[in-house]
């Protein structure tokens, strides 16, 4: 007879299961970042516009140019100090023609930045075109000369925005091709436009922002963490009686959170309502900042989703803006703003998928409490610093140590490991006999008849 597992231990297994899934989603990319080529990205726009960016390999750098830079910790001013040699050697390098020959007028801007990639640091110089075409170009060629003396290296061409043919912030694929020392030109010719692919580049592209707008991860963090407990004056906070009603806690949260971003997400992006960026990013760092207290201190007692709605307004402009950035067209902009909603929402409920498992199983252990409120706290000082870079407009570098703990796949591994400590304490103290009781309240129980755990 088979020995039946505990719903515990089926859904310890399921956390663990779900990790290298979604990883794969992830990271499944190829990548243009080899380690040893130079990538030129091009943006190209629906109203005639376009700009782009070279980025060169540092070690690259340094044999060619004997730049000394470190490949694995040169920062913007390192790079910045070599930007009018790199320049002249871009400039002297780099053509692209229209198809009647016309050169396209490339002026590079003086903006670097270092580029971390899993390989090694790439250095980047932005540039933009000063000609304004009628529409998106569609057929032109690149000609690239440089860096090419020992034949080993290539140049990856990326068109990495072209809202035309769906194509955003594409940073893996080499399309539409490469350029060599034997054959330094490439005739581009992009797709007709294709409404299917239109579509499903921003579902991709709501998806991936989702994955690295960290702001939007730890508001959604944030939420989730008193989603499996409940509150009362008498008793504090105590666990959801079942995995039904927790579950029923989280998706209620989850659909006031996507009803409110949808609204303003279609009016921002219909270009109905307009909220200066500055205030919108700046309101979504201290949203985090309110629910972590929130959690400390509960105000709307066991009603997260009406906060999660009320929040959510101002991401749903922040999505909003993001795609205006992008400069998608007027033509496709409803075709946009609904596959970029159903990406975010498929990356949404990635995220919840990936968490609660964790969070259910430690709800009930005695470090749940204590974990809640020190969770907040961290929260809220990582969004308060945020708060102060978008008020002032300075870095105090706290992306940099975000993205060592949140950047894939890192991130698996670490809520794999989370995952697994949760249920080896949850058997612990349930041997033990320690584990907290259930909230007896009656909001936690009118869940739809979901499976109980």
């Amino acid at each position: 007879m088979m020995k039946r597992r505990s719903p515990k231990t089926v859904l310890a297994l399921l956390g663990i299961l779900l990790i290298p899934l979604f990883g794969g989603l992830l990271t499944g990319t190829a990548s243009a970042h080899d380690g040893q080529s130079t990538v030129i990205y091009f943006d190209l726009f629906p109203d005639g516009t376009a700009q782009g960016q070279i980025e060169h390999p540092i070690t690259l750098l340094n044999e060619e140019f004997a730049t000394g830079l470190d490949q694995d910790a040169a920062t913007e001013n390192d790079i910045a100090a070599i930007e009018p040699l790199i320049r002249a050697y871009n400039e002297q390098n780099l053509t692209v023609t229209s198809p009647d020959g016309q050169p396209w007028d490339i002026t590079f801007t003086g903006e670097v930045e270092p580029i971390e990639t899993e390989t090694q640091i790439y250095a980047a110089f932005k540039f933009d075109v000063e000609n304004v075409f009628e529409s998106a170009p569609r057929v032109f060629d690149v000609t690239f000369d440089g860096i090419f003396d020992n034949g080993t290296h290539f140049a990856f061409v990326v068109m990495r925005t072209d809202p035309v043919t769906g194509v955003f912030l594409n940073e893996g694929d080499a399309v539409p091709g490469i350029v060599t020392d034997d054959s330094p030109n490439l005739g581009v010719n992009l797709d007709d436009p294709n409404t299917l692919k239109a579509f499903t580049g921003t579902v991709a592209l709501g998806m991936e922002h989702i994955f690295i707008g960290t702001d939007h991860i730890l508001f959604v963090l944030v939420l989730l963490l008193p989603a499996v407990m409940m509150f009362s004056l008498a008793d504090g906070w105590a666990p959801v009686p079942t995995f039904r009603s927790g579950l029923w806690r989280v998706l209620k949260i989850a659909t006031a959170f996507t009803l409110a971003h949808s609204i303003t997400l279609t009016l921002g992006g219909l270009d109905i309502v307009q909220l200066p960026s500055k205030f919108v990013e700046t309101v979504i760092a201290l949203s985090i900042v309110a629910t972590a207290f929130h959690n400390l201190k509960p105000i709307f007692a066991n009603r997260e989703s009406s906060i999660a709605f009320l929040f959510g307004i101002f991401h749903g402009f922040g999505f909003a803006g993001l795609l205006s950035d992008l400069g998608v067209g007027n033509g496709q902009r409803v075709l946009s703003l609904l596959g970029f909603n159903v990406g975010v929402e498929i990356g949404q409920a990635f995220i919840i998928l990936l968490l609660f498992p964790a969070l259910f199983l430690l709800r009930r252990t005695t470090i749940y409490v204590p974990f809640l409120r020190v969770g907040s706290i961290a929260l809220a000082v990582v969004a308060t610093i945020w708060a102060i870079e978008r008020i002032f407009e300075t870095s105090l570098g706290i992306d940099t140590v975000l993205e060592k703990f949140t950047r894939a796949p890192r991130v698996f591994f670490l809520v794999a490991i989370v995952t697994l400590f949760a249920a080896a304490i949850y058997k612990i103290q349930d041997q033990q006999g320690t584990l907290a009781p259930v909230s007896d309240d009656t909001e936690a129980t009118r869940a739809p008849d979901l499976v109980d755990a």
